[in-house]
């Protein structure tokens, strides 16, 4: 339990390391030099902003002007402050270097775990992720009654009122794909929890509730401009375990999980026995 807490602590903290290292680094080691950038979109003093700048920290594929000039204007303001921390001794500052140095230490490790995972994790076959499921079947009991369904959402209603008639004469895979090249349309197949509030709006859960395996439902207005058609697969009573095709998704979440709790407690057991350790007791 405690190296799966902390294995999950430091996935979830290299996002933040690795911004807070990055700006630490690009105010340690990119600022105030000087850069012969022809190309440049904004520019502080010495120091150059590039469209390949931003491309490398954000993706840039569909990316709104607006989020794009918020970013420079960031950029920029970064640029000033850390201008003004060096004439103010900032990067000579004890604390700074203190700090700066433990956050160097913290993204390396989340570095080397995410290279060791590169080097020895691999895709699952559908053998090993069902081997898992046959021995870990308790783990995936469900706590609540559940709907497994597909559910398609429109924003105008006549395309729902549309599909819903193609799905009667056909099936659902047929349907979807005829609608399939339609960005305006979302798609989704869900296993949902009835009492988990995961079921919204309430008369999406009365529906389902009344609903029998394979029935269609009516065109249903979720919210505001939004208009969905839902059709049941299975409804799963509390205590039950969903078959595994239902599942795999989770199957193969926990699976890899389990795979880098191993790795993790492998490869620290090796560090530890190629490292000199020493604890003083009642220090």
């Amino acid at each position: 339990m405690f190296l799966a807490k902390n294995l999950k602590k430091l996935i979830n903290q290299t996002n933040i390391f690795f911004v807070s290292f990055l700006l630490a680094a690009a105010l340690f080691y990119g600022c105030g030099k000087e850069k012969s950038h022809k190309d440049f979109i904004a520019k502080v003093d010495d120091s150059y902003l590039s469209e390949d700048d931003i491309s490398k920290d954000i993706d840039t594929s569909g990316l709104l002007l607006s989020h794009k000039n918020e970013y420079v204007r960031n950029w920029i303001e970064t640029e000033l402050f850390y201008n003004e921390a060096v004439k103010e001794g900032i990067l000579k500052d004890e604390e700074f270097k203190r700090i700066l140095d433990k956050s160097k230490k913290e993204l390396a490790k989340a570095f080397l775990f995410r290279r060791l995972m590169e080097r020895k994790s691999h895709e699952p076959t559908n053998e090993e992720l069902l081997d898992f499921f046959n021995s870990h079947k308790d783990e995936f009991r469900l706590s609540h009654i559940s709907f497994l369904y597909n559910k398609m959402c429109f924003n105008d209603e006549n395309k729902a009122i549309l599909f819903r008639s193609s799905l009667i004469e056909s099936d659902w895979n047929s349907a979807a794909n005829a609608f399939g090249k339609d960005n305006s349309i979302k798609s989704d197949k869900l296993l949902l929890f009835e009492y988990d509030y995961q079921i919204q709006p309430a008369s999406l859960l009365s529906l389902l509730q009344e609903l029998n395996p394979n029935e269609v439902s009516i065109v249903l207005n979720t919210e505001p401009n939004e208009f969905a058609v839902v059709q049941l697969i299975r409804k799963y009573s509390q205590n039950d375990i969903p078959s595994f095709e239902d599942v795999k998704s989770l199957v193969t979440e926990k699976f890899l999980m389990r795979k880098r709790e191993q790795l993790l407690h492998d490869y620290l057991k090796y560090l530890y026995s190629n490292h000199k350790i020493e604890l003083k007791s009642g220090k």
